[in-house]
């Protein structure tokens, strides 16, 4: 239980980083504001959210469709005296992978006193050598989106470039246009993999990385 807790307090504390460009994409496909220039380069302030704003989220994030709690919800808005906007939302762990929680996080917008919700989608953390990503799988069965991971992150470099600099949290991964490929966004990264390998050895190990690009 303490190593969860130590986990999961390790990826609030990532989160944060990543939070508000990706919520302020939120708020905009949910709500229809139209954000400033000002406001997505500058970020957002962290508010709290009020109990009524815990529970409904809860209900649409994790509870309605999962039947699970409440783990954190980073509630989040553009002016620092103003109710929460938005909020990331982590449900409580619903199983473990590779010795890690696997939990629901979902993008919740408030809409007047209403608040909407994202689909939720997986996340859990994957542990490297000397540090830990967390990574959303996707349309990626969860353990071979942690074995890719771990795999790739072994390699050192692609045609000059680090792959240890490019998977960095988060990383959100999904099946390809071929079944055989696997597409990984993290951060300013875009990574292509495949587990097409005409000879797999001990130089071209499986899979293979195949394109690698910083946007």
């Amino acid at each position: 239980m303490r190593e969860i807790e130590r986990s999961t307090d390790r990826r609030k504390r990532q989160r944060l980083h990543t939070t508000p460009a990706l919520a302020m994409v939120i708020v905009a496909t949910l709500t229809g504001i139209a954000l400033p220039a000002a406001a997505a380069q500058d970020g957002t302030f962290g508010v709290a959210l009020n109990r009524q704003d815990r529970l409904q989220i809860e209900q649409l994030a994790c509870g309605a469709q999962y039947g699970l709690a409440l783990a954190d919800a980073d509630g989040r808005a553009f002016d620092a005296r103003s109710p929460a906007q938005f909020a990331e939302v982590r449900c409580r762990p619903h199983a473990q992978l590779g010795g890690q929680p696997l939990y629901y996080v979902a993008q919740c917008a408030r809409d007047s006193q209403r608040w909407q919700c994202s689909p939720a989608e997986l996340e859990t953390v994957v542990r490297l050598a000397k540090r830990d990503v967390v990574i959303r799988p996707g349309s990626v069965d969860p353990q071979k989106a942690v074995d890719t991971l771990r795999k790739v992150a072994g390699y050192g470099y692609f045609q000059g470039m680090s792959l240890d600099k490019a998977l960095q949290s988060v990383c959100n991964m999904g099946m390809g246009d071929r079944p055989e490929l696997i597409e990984l966004s993290c951060q300013r990264w875009s990574v292509t993999v495949s587990y097409w390998c005409p000879k797999p050895s001990a130089s071209n190990p499986c899979p293979r990385v195949i394109y690698m690009h910083e946007r």
